[in-house]
């Protein structure tokens, strides 16, 4: 898959437009803003999770698509969390499972703060 899960604050992501033209009609430029609070690598690891699981026993990580961005706000981070908490119960392999584990932290933290998101960047 290849994916890059983010932690995003989402007040940021509406603050990177253009600024205000300069005087004399120059444009200001744009302000470098990131959205990015932290970051998970992925490669394969959620494959291999849903594999072992079954896809109807983690619905919510189902849906992300590996070839496109899917954002989980609040509602889904919960639900991908209780997913999470049955898969941990699972037999896995040592990276899978600490994939599991640091996915769940990261989904934990996104519940924590009212305007943190977490995304899933396809490649």
């Amino acid at each position: 898959m290849g994916l890059s899960i983010q932690l995003v604050d989402t007040r940021l992501t509406g603050g990177t437009g253009r600024r205000a033209k300069a005087k004399g009609g120059r444009k200001a430029g744009r302000a470098v803003v990131s959205d990015i609070v932290d970051h998970l690598p992925e490669d394969g690891e959620l494959r291999a999770v849903l594999a072992a699981a079954g896809r109807d026993t983690v619905p919510t990580m189902a849906r992300v698509d590996p070839y496109d961005d899917t954002e989980f706000d609040h509602y889904f981070c919960e639900l991908a969390l209780a997913e999470l908490d049955r898969v941990s119960g699972l037999p896995l392999p040592a990276p899978e499972r600490e994939f599991v584990n640091e996915l769940g932290a990261l989904f934990r933290r996104a519940l924590a703060e009212p305007a943190y998101a977490v995304r899933f960047v396809g490649d």
